[in-house]
């Protein structure tokens, strides 16, 4: 005779992003889903897998929706979201997990708290330029025009002309830049 209620359920993203190798190297992920697939609750029921195209929050491949169970549903379980599923460990908590009833029987997992996430997730945005790294440029460009100082401070001294279109250079030297500008956009 079968237990009452349904077991809970599991939906696996593999679409676009979740199981590739290209996005999340390193993972056998034919042999994952194969491990999902085998997983039984605590009263010895398949847990049934159903997998997805994309549950559209690819940059926490791989994505893992455990559905609650009628008795978990019944305790106020709702579905709970697992990104970046990708190590053979994580399957074993899942499986320890859904055994002691899943989402709404059995509190979640430490090992798996840290992969919480939502459909609504957003993707982190990459942080800001320090205020240091502001800092490093200027001192960059303060040494550069040193650097450029001292160099024509150097050109003056040995009484060499400056090079067409250089700092200093002559306004014949600074038209004739100007010149083969205009030419080569002629030319365009």
């Amino acid at each position: 005779m079968e237990p009452a209620g349904r077991p809970c359920r599991l939906v696996v993203c593999r679409g676009c992003c979740c199981g590739t190798r290209k996005k999340v190297p390193g993972v056998d992920h034919a042999a994952q889903l194969a491990r999902l697939r085998g997983l039984r609750d605590g009263l010895g029921r398949d847990v049934p897998v159903r997998t997805s195209t994309c549950l559209g929050v690819c940059f926490q491949a791989n994505v893992v929706v455990v559905q609650p169970s009628s008795e978990g549903r019944a305790r106020g379980g709702r579905p709970v979201w697992l990104g970046e599923f990708t190590e053979d460990r994580m399957v074993d908590d899942l499986q320890d997990w859904i055994a002691e009833g899943g989402p709404g029987a059995a509190p979640l997992p430490e090992a798996l708290a840290g992969h919480l996430t939502s459909k609504d997730a957003k993707k982190p945005k990459k942080a800001k330029k320090k205020a240091k790294d502001k800092t490093a440029k200027k001192d960059r460009k303060a040494k550069k025009a040193k650097k450029a100082a001292k160099a024509e401070k150097e050109r003056r001294r040995s009484g060499q002309r400056p090079a067409p279109g250089a700092p200093g250079g002559t306004k014949k030297d600074r038209k004739d830049k100007k010149d083969k500008k205009r030419k080569k956009k002629d030319r365009r």
